[in-house]
């Protein structure tokens, strides 16, 4: 599997603390049939605005640690990017990070409350640039959960949908599993992200499970596997391109 969605970089978020709480994260995952991790550090958010350079920095140390320890797992950095008014200038900027760096695909964040034409437009900016943007977490957004509907709008502008693995089981509540469901059963989810942070269970096989009864293991294997492989198959050699893509 591959998650494209983690707080596994420490000291940058409110995600790990300590690079012993990284490698915990990182052992369990490894565990739960996960070969490759996208670190998503929140960027943008009004609290946390980690610079390329940071995450960038700490990715490193942690692959390094990662290799040290002779783990069979592949990090790649990421952000997940609050979006506000300046998020296309930024970009331009080239202040913001695709997931892995060198591919095509934005992590955004929508605020619980957002102008829909006016992210509309946004979307059209970024693939207009090439760029396209995957929706974190969307089934926990209070106005995706209102209309469900809207997720198809995004898909047809060209955003992609990600939904958070523990969402599958209830671990946010009853209304994000059953937007959750929802997404799946009209498929349109692209992929699947722990978004673990510490006080979270990390779920992503808790979450296939869920996906293959739920649905078709094809499915499955698009949403855990095939089509985040389209993120990596765009990631250049940063000493580990060749191992990148999963069995």
């Amino acid at each position: 599997m591959i998650d494209t969605h983690s707080h596994i970089l420490p000291e940058l978020d409110d995600g790990c603390e300590t690079i012993e709480q990284s490698m915990n994260f990182i052992a369990q995952a490894i565990n739960q049939g996960v070969r490759v991790m996208f670190a998503t550090p929140h960027c943008c958010d009004g609290v946390y605005d980690c610079t390329k350079k940071e995450i960038l920095a700490a990715w490193r140390f942690l692959c390094e640690t990662v290799e040290r320890q002779g783990l069979d797992i592949q990090i790649l950095p990421g952000a997940e990017i609050r979006v506000n008014h300046d998020l296309v200038a930024r970009y331009d900027a080239g202040d913001l990070l695709t997931l892995g760096d060198t591919s095509r695909f934005l992590l955004l964040e929508l605020p619980p409350m957002f102008i829909m034409n006016a992210f509309l437009r946004m979307v059209r900016q970024l693939t207009e640039r090439g760029i396209i943007p995957i929706i974190a977490h969307a089934e926990r957004n209070p106005m995706i959960i209102a209309r469900p509907e809207l997720a198809a709008e995004l898909i047809s502008t060209g955003a992609e949908i990600q939904i958070t693995a523990g969402s599958l089981k209830g671990d946010f509540g009853r209304a994000p599993r059953k937007t959750a469901k929802i997404l799946v059963q009209n498929n349109q989810v692209f992929c699947l992200g722990s978004d673990i942070h510490p006080g979270r269970k990390y779920r992503m096989k808790a979450a296939e499970k869920f996906l293959n009864k739920a649905g078709s293991i094809v499915q499955t294997e698009k949403i855990v596997q095939k089509n985040p492989e389209k993120i990596l198959k765009e990631c250049v050699d940063q000493f580990i391109y060749d191992t990148l893509i999963v069995e």
